[in-house]
């Protein structure tokens, strides 16, 4: 018998063999050892900001404020550091050792406001979506506000975020005009 010079001809050589019982034995007690320490390897979690206090709305979030905690499953919207959440204000009361979402927190800054528009065209107000941009139209065509964004929808109502100079004036004009959106 000779031997065969070529890679291919190995392969197929060996791919034919059925391997020794040692070698068998040897792969089954790697495949057990692998399963038995994954079966034991500790879950490290996944890390939360979470209140250390109970905590009223409107609380600018300060390091005293946060804890961070490690939680069995992932909770969405959740952050997984403080960094995120330091300076922002909550937008509903939060609860100690409760992990703080992104709708905890609120979008307004100091220099902005939220302002409910109704809208005139219910079938728009449908389309309208949380976090779409939108331009703010009066009934005559002006463009009370430009690239708010939309935190809220309820029926035809949208809340939008604006900046506070515009958002008295479109509060004002709002209370007796149904006004438009324009999806951007």
């Amino acid at each position: 018998m000779t031997l065969s010079t070529t890679v291919r001809d190995r392969a197929r050589s060996l791919s034919r063999r059925r391997p020794s019982v040692a070698w068998r034995r040897f792969l089954a007690l790697g495949l057990t050892l692998l399963a038995l320490s994954t079966f034991f390897w500790p879950d490290v979690g996944h890390p939360a900001v979470v209140a250390s206090r109970d905590l009223p709305a409107g609380t600018a979030l300060s390091a005293a404020d946060l804890r961070l905690v490690s939680l069995a499953s992932p909770v969405p919207g959740t952050f997984p550091d403080s960094g995120a959440v330091l300076g922002r204000a909550l937008s509903a009361p939060a609860r100690a050792g409760v992990p703080l979402t992104d709708f905890d927190l609120s979008a307004v800054g100091e220099d902005q406001a939220a302002v409910a528009v109704r809208v005139a065209d219910q079938g728009l107000a449908g389309a309208v979506r949380l976090g779409d941009r939108v331009d703010v139209v009066s009934a005559s065509g002006e463009v009370l506000a430009e690239n708010a964004a939309v935190r809220e929808t309820h029926g035809q109502v949208v809340v939008v975020t604006l900046p506070r100079l515009n958002a008295t004036r479109v509060a004002a004009i709002s209370l007796d005009h149904a006004l438009a959106v324009t999806l951007r």
